[in-house]
């Protein structure tokens, strides 16, 4: 056992520092990824709705569209949990997500129970998604669960294993193990494919939900609470699959001295930390004003510190997420107004990325036309190929990102 815990971080290290890697298989080399030996600078997008499409056609047109448009990378869910029985009035609140109905699930809980959905509406759908993107050139980011109740997420193991808080899912021995033998059955069958970009332990891992659709936070969810998840469960894939990129997935907060709350570590997410982890091979945050409250100008500062922590600790980092609602939806859902364009806060953004060198740049979401039913979902701050925004947003920014690396 000891020599096996000391032998998978040198082969981690060998994978990430050295450039020893598969054929096509991404990897971090200092501040930047590379591929084959030549550095890797991307831009990219989400599509998390890939692994619930009934027909798989249409998510064969979404990449063509995409990859026309110059992107390389698109994140998507690698989860999808369901109970056999629902609850009226349970908790998590899952159901009528975004992407409209779906027959695809991955693991179904009966009694507490977890069974793992082998079948062709199970882990074939992701078998078939990385198919279709090592054709067309592209790769692919799979999240492992989600920290708010869309489509199951973390939550789903605290309410069939016992829980009473959303963050007992990060210490409950119960719920850690049948996490991973979720994470196992999804990482084993792919770990030999260049399609797969990255491999994320979640979606936003924080001490806290929204508190409506989630289980409640405890008193005592810190940031050693979800860096201690972070060091066990990326050492755990980093066991099973020695050749994809790992992150945490968080939405970059900071540990510090500060009266802002993204800054103080108060959402249990310690941003540097994390990255010092040793089988942590790149950092993310996201980016949404418009729900923190804050300014598109707090924004273009955002950007640049993780830019700063990404030379600091000489890793990879992303931005993952971001988007600026329409005014009229602003209006519609937060009663408040503002005079930023979408171009102008995005666009402020990109420039930031790119005149800081941040890693890889994808934005949220993507947004196609003429699939089977029509367009692809819209949750306010998509963005379709033919709006008005695509030009400078997708098409220009796509140019400036997919340049050489430093």
């Amino acid at each position: 056992m000891l020599f096996r815990s000391l032998l998978v971080p040198l082969v981690a290290a060998t994978a990430t520092l050295a450039g020893w890697t598969l054929p096509g298989f991404a990897y971090a080399s200092g501040e930047n990824f590379a591929i084959n030996g030549q550095k890797f600078y991307y831009f990219g997008t989400n599509a998390y709705w890939f692994s619930f499409l009934s027909d798989i056609n249409d998510v064969s047109i979404a990449m063509d569209q995409a990859k026309a448009a110059g992107i390389k990378v698109i994140r998507t869910w690698g989860f999808r949990e369901v109970n056999a029985t629902y609850v009226p009035g349970g908790l998590p609140k899952y159901g009528d997500e975004g992407a409209g109905p779906s027959t695809i699930y991955f693991q179904k809980w009966t009694d507490g129970v977890p069974a793992i959905n082998y079948g062709d509406n199970g882990l074939k759908r992701l078998d078939q998604i990385v198919t279709l993107a090592e054709k067309k050139g592209l790769k692919i980011i799979f999240a492992l669960t989600n920290n708010w109740a869309d489509y199951g997420g973390s939550d789903v193991y605290v309410a069939n294993l016992g829980g009473k808080y959303h963050d007992d899912f990060y210490t409950n021995s119960a719920m850690k193990s049948a996490w991973k033998k979720y994470v196992k059955a999804v990482v084993t069958r792919l770990k030999h494919r260049p399609g797969v970009f990255a491999w994320e332990l979640g979606n936003e891992p924080r001490c806290g939900a929204d508190g409506t659709r989630n289980f409640p936070r405890s008193d005592h969810c810190t940031v050693t609470t979800i860096t201690s998840w972070a060091r066990e469960m990326s050492d755990y894939i980093r066991s099973l699959d020695p050749y994809h990129l790992i992150a945490a997935g968080t939405e970059g907060f900071f540990n510090g001295t500060s009266d802002d709350w993204a800054y103080n570590g108060a959402d249990g997410v310690d941003s540097e930390g994390i990255l010092r982890l040793p089988n942590i091979d790149f950092g993310t945050f996201h980016l949404y004003p418009d729900w923190w409250s804050k300014t598109p100008e707090w924004g273009t500062n955002f950007t640049i510190a993780h830019a700063k922590l990404q030379n600091k600790v000489r890793k990879p980092v992303i931005s993952e997420e971001y988007g600026w609602l329409l005014d009229s939806d602003r209006q519609a859902w937060l009663g408040r107004s503002s005079n930023v364009t979408r171009n102008e806060a995005i666009g402020a953004w990109q420039a930031a990325a790119i005149k800081y060198k941040i890693a890889g740049d994808m934005y949220w979401q993507l947004g196609v036309d003429g699939l089977s039913f029509g367009n692809s979902t819209n949750d306010g701050f998509t963005i379709f190929m033919k709006s008005p925004e695509a030009k400078q947003l997708i098409f220009e920014h796509a140019k400036k990102m997919n340049r050489p690396a430093y």
